[in-house]
């Protein structure tokens, strides 16, 4: 899956009441800064980013279009209003081509459907994968399929197949999700199983 692109513009001016009258007329304040790089100080569609942070997430790659140069850039903090949860600042980290740079990537799992049922559910321990590699390399998502695990089974890292070009920075033995019993399946047989007293037959025979 390719970045999402975000269009960006230059700005010129900062401080608080500034970035108050940017939110109102809908743009996001932000930085473009790397190794070797310009800071530039940036503003965005509010709306635009919003989709890509919700589809994407912080910590994903996005091609930054600036006055016709696009820019590859991960979205490396996202700043937000404790209260309102609004948008307040977003910090970019451009890359290098020839630089490798560490990432953390989502996991997403596949076949979930097919293993899941009323007594067995997937519980995922790692929800991101941190992975070092040149910005050419990066994968949105690292996606692990599931839909053969047998019950007590897992995935670990160690099983991954991502390539000799992305180097993974956990250990080997970290699980990453496993196929175990269902608690909700274990409460409802537990229910059952407990004894019914005299008192409590009383009661039901009535």
């Amino acid at each position: 899956m390719a970045a999402p692109k975000l269009n960006v513009e230059l700005r010129y001016e900062g401080g608080r009441r500034y970035s108050i009258k940017l939110r109102k007329d809908g743009f996001i304040p932000g930085v473009i800064y790397g190794h070797n790089k310009e800071t530039k100080s940036i503003k965005l569609n509010e709306v635009e980013t919003l989709k890509v942070l919700k589809r994407f997430g912080s910590g994903s790659t996005v091609n930054l279009s600036l006055n016709g140069e696009v820019i590859p850039a991960i979205i490396k903090e996202v700043q937000k209003d404790i209260i309102k949860d609004n948008l307040l600042h977003i910090d970019f980290q451009q890359l290098s081509e020839d630089e490798e740079i560490k990432v953390f990537v989502p996991v997403v799992l596949s076949g979930k459907g097919k293993v899941e049922s009323s007594t067995t559910i997937i519980q995922q321990q790692i929800m991101e994968l941190e992975i070092r590699c040149l910005p050419k390399y990066i994968p949105t998502t690292v996606e692990v399929d599931v839909s053969n695990l047998k019950f007590g089974d897992s995935i670990t890292v160690g099983d991954l197949k991502l390539g000799d070009n992305i180097e993974i920075l956990h250990d080997e033995n970290e699980v990453i999700a496993s196929l175990t019993a269902n608690s909700k399946y274990e409460e409802l047989e537990d229910d059952k199983n407990v004894p019914i007293y005299e008192s409590d037959k009383s009661i039901l025979d009535r």
